[in-house]
């Protein structure tokens, strides 16, 4: 999983922004007008599952199901449907549809 560190302007860190992948991250940057600093990846992510603020998959975190993690494709493009997993009758995402993803900047 990789982040996007946001800082205030005293240079605190301010949110984390996250992604499944460096492709991803750097797409996000260069479309919110925001500077990419680098590979920022290997990180464990929070207790519950954490989406790709750029695709909608599962980006990483502790709490996170079999189905999400084995996923073919990252770096999907957005969609406005989403994906859920067949395994467990839709009871899971496998990527979040287009209006669940959070906006920032």
């Amino acid at each position: 999983m990789h982040y996007h560190h946001i800082e205030d302007v005293d240079g605190e860190l301010f949110d984390l922004v996250p992604f499944c992948s460096d492709s991803c991250h750097r797409s996000w940057c260069e479309a919110n007008d925001e500077t990419y600093d680098g590979w920022f990846g290997c990180q464990e992510g929070s207790d519950g599952v954490e989406w790709c603020i750029e695709c909608g998959v599962v980006a990483g975190g502790l709490d996170v199901e079999t189905c999400q993690m084995n996923i073919l494709v990252v770096n999907r493009f957005r969609s406005d449907a989403g994906e859920r997993c067949n395994e467990h009758h839709g009871e899971h995402w496998i990527q979040l549809p287009t209006d669940r993803l959070e906006t920032r900047t």
